[in-house]
């Protein structure tokens, strides 16, 4: 136990000394964008090298589209919107979208470990796999993998041929759980136990635009999901002027109002105007609020 310890305590101050690597992990495509865009945007701007994990190819996400065409697409737009947030490279590990229930859940977390010794990330972002009623089951099935492996990439146990190709245990000191605003959890106040993620609130005011232009990239799902919305408006008498016309143009604004919107909702009770919304395991959860030192 102390020597474990004394690891975490090296890790954190050789995180402290060297330039953040980020590493992110997403389900889908947008997810991490709708997400935690803003903040991913804003560490990249700060010279952070951050890299992403795609683990699925997204290929039932659009309107009247074959699959091949929407991964396709899917794969291009995902690299335009990484870009624009300053992501550095994109690995894509293709699993099929919606289907991840069948894969083992072994597997990918073996995956994410090699990805994790490979660029021994300061940061990880991974979703939340303790949200409720998301009916986005491939986030609860990439979270819990994620976690997992964050944990497991640290043991020499887990893995150790990794070891021949010089991958070494690795602990990342800081995991940010993203999901969009629906956790009917996520305004818990902080715990007072140790080892237990803790809400954090990160301003994105200066990050919006970037969010938003990168929200915007994914044309084929966003066109999917317009097209979805307006259609079951229209079959429950409903109407959004909005989507009065579905095009480019209508798409583009309902993806800039759903990113504002999601903006403002995290930022209530906060002193932010726009801000993202996680539950943190890092340097300062380890030390409950009432010991640690006033800012």
């Amino acid at each position: 136990m102390i020597a474990r310890s004394m690891f975490l305590l090296s890790a954190l101050g050789i995180a402290a000394a060297q330039q953040p690597v980020v590493l992110v992990v997403t389900a889908d495509a947008p997810d991490y964008v709708l997400a935690a865009g803003g903040t991913i945007a804003g560490m990249a701007a700060t010279g952070a090298a951050v890299h992403l994990v795609r683990v699925t190819n997204d290929e039932k996400d659009s309107w009247k589209l074959s699959p091949e065409e929407t991964i396709r697409r899917a794969t291009e737009e995902s690299l335009a919107a990484a870009k624009i947030l300053g992501v550095r490279d994109v690995h894509a590990l293709g699993y099929r979208g919606y289907d991840l229930g069948g894969v083992s859940f072994t597997e990918i977390r073996d995956r994410l470990i090699f990805l994790i010794r490979h660029y021994k990330p300061t940061v990880m972002f991974i979703p939340n796999p303790y949200t409720e009623f998301d009916r986005v089951v491939d986030r609860f099935y990439t979270g819990r993998a994620a976690e997992d492996a964050w944990r497991a990439a640290a043991l020499e146990n887990y893995q150790p041929p990794y070891a021949d190709a010089g991958m070494r245990p690795h602990l990342t000191p800081e995991l940010y759980y993203y999901a969009q605003p629906h956790d009917p959890y996520r305004r818990e106040p902080e715990s007072t136990a140790t080892f237990v993620p803790q809400p954090k609130f990160v301003d994105i005011a200066a990050q919006l635009d970037r969010k938003i232009r990168a929200a915007q990239a994914f044309s084929t799902s966003n066109e999917n999901m317009a097209r979805r919305l307006a259609e079951r408006l229209a079959s429950t008498g409903r109407t959004l002027p909005l989507l009065a016309t579905v095009n480019d143009g209508s798409i583009a604004k309902l993806v800039e109002e759903n990113v504002r919107g999601l903006a403002a909702v995290n930022a209530k009770e906060t002193p932010h105007r726009a801000a993202e919304e996680f539950r943190y395991a890092g340097v300062e959860f380890r030390i409950p609020r009432k010991y640690r030192s006033a800012r």
